[in-house]
């Protein structure tokens, strides 16, 4: 959103977006639809990483309860004997 922010302000600045229907209309309009595809390319990849950390963060947590059930399952198999 940043970005599309920032790219409107300077597609409105610079006179690409007015109020009648000319080609400089049409470039700010690319330029913030430019700017709408990147924002959205962004956001996808921000919420595909976290998506990548949450998995493997719970990948992690059950690696270690099986090493702990391990642990203690060892710990009692070694203590019947």
């Amino acid at each position: 959103m940043i970005v599309s922010a920032i790219l409107g302000a300077w597609a409105v600045a610079t006179g690409h977006l007015t109020g009648e229907p000319t080609l400089s209309t049409a470039w700010g309009a690319g330029i913030l639809a430019f700017a709408f595809l990147v924002s959205l390319a962004v956001t996808h990849h921000m919420k595909v990483k976290e998506r990548t950390r949450k998995a493997w963060e719970a990948w992690e947590a059950n690696a270690r309860a099986w090493q702990e059930y391990w642990a203690r399952a060892y710990a009692i198999q070694s203590r019947r004997r």
